[in-house]
């Protein structure tokens, strides 16, 4: 069940999910001293990756115990991955601005707390 769910993941990932930055349209322009630089979505995407891949790695880890359920390990590294990818679509939207990543990293904190409340109450 692993593997089938593992290569719906990927599949997922790689086909299904929009790159979260294309809302920006030509990217973001990046000041390197005194010359801009513009980052495209797809450059934003692949220097975004490495750290969604921790990100979600660690997220699914404070819900799931390594080893316990492969399947449900995949399933959740998917789950997180796609709300991840939503939130940094929603930051996009607002063009990164402060107010705007401050806000929806405190509510997503917020979410795991209460989560994490409510398992502790169910087990």
């Amino acid at each position: 069940m692993y593997k089938l769910i593992a290569v719906i993941s990927i599949f997922i990932r790689q086909f299904c999910i929009s790159n979260p930055f294309e809302v920006l349209g030509d990217g973001l322009v990046v000041k390197i001293g005194e010359a801009p630089m513009a980052l495209p979505p797809e450059i934003l995407n692949w220097i975004a990756e490495p750290f969604m891949h921790t990100v979600t790695f660690a997220v699914v880890g404070l819900y799931y115990d390594r080893g316990s359920a492969p399947a449900l390990g995949s399933f959740l590294y998917l789950l997180f991955y796609c709300v991840h990818t939503f939130l940094l679509w929603l930051m996009s939207l607002a063009g990164f601005s402060t107010w705007a990543v401050v806000v929806i990293v405190a509510l997503y904190i917020a979410c795991h707390m209460g989560l994490t409340k409510l398992r502790s109450v169910w087990i």
